[in-house]
């Protein structure tokens, strides 16, 4: 039986254009994403351990939960765009020729940008009906609205700049047959 000799796979982890600072925000997303979930585990341990053993939980534990997750979602979106780390079907795209795919990664860089616009705009929207409204969760702590959505927020707004960057490169790599890519530490 003969085998199917498949392309090598793109190479992982090369980003293009790496503006320091926002390099710098992408980490600390990540940073502030696993230490929010260890934060998260906190809480739901320590609510579940005070409602099964001394009948009391931590109060507005699902409101708390629900903020972490936001964040510990949202946060990294930068980081795995910048690394290309979404997830990607390969398959075919791996037998066609550098110039196709470079093409196909304006495409996916636009349609990436046609539904990260509308996302980002529509969470700024939020973010500042929550503010402007002085909204709050209802429970025992009225916690206020504005964190959650600011992270969610954060973390649309990094990811549209990074897809900007993403489709500058790709355009640049297929004008110049594929030699601005570069490596990153």
């Amino acid at each position: 039986m003969e085998q199917l000799d498949l392309p090598n796979e793109r190479s992982q982890g090369h980003r293009g254009v790496d503006p320091a600072f926002l390099v710098w925000l992408e980490n600390a997303g990540v940073v502030v994403s696993s230490i929010t979930i260890v934060i998260l585990a906190g809480v739901i341990t320590t609510s579940v351990v005070g409602r099964t053993f001394f009948g009391s939980m931590i109060p507005d534990d699902l409101v708390i939960s629900g903020e972490l997750m936001v964040t510990l979602v949202a946060l990294p979106w930068a980081y795995i765009t910048a690394e290309r780390g979404h997830i990607a079907v390969e398959l075919f795209t791996n037998w066609v020729s550098d110039r196709a795919r470079i093409k196909l990664d304006i495409l996916a860089a636009v349609v990436g940008l046609a539904m990260i616009g509308p996302l980002t705009w529509a969470t700024g929207i939020a973010l500042w009906q929550a503010i402007d409204y002085g909204s709050y969760f209802d429970g025992e702590f009225f916690l206020p609205e504005w964190p959650g959505r600011s992270m969610f927020f954060l973390g649309f707004f990094m990811m549209l700049i990074r897809l900007f960057l993403i489709l500058a490169e790709d355009i640049a790599r297929l004008i110049y047959n594929g030699k601005t890519e570069k490596g990153r530490k």
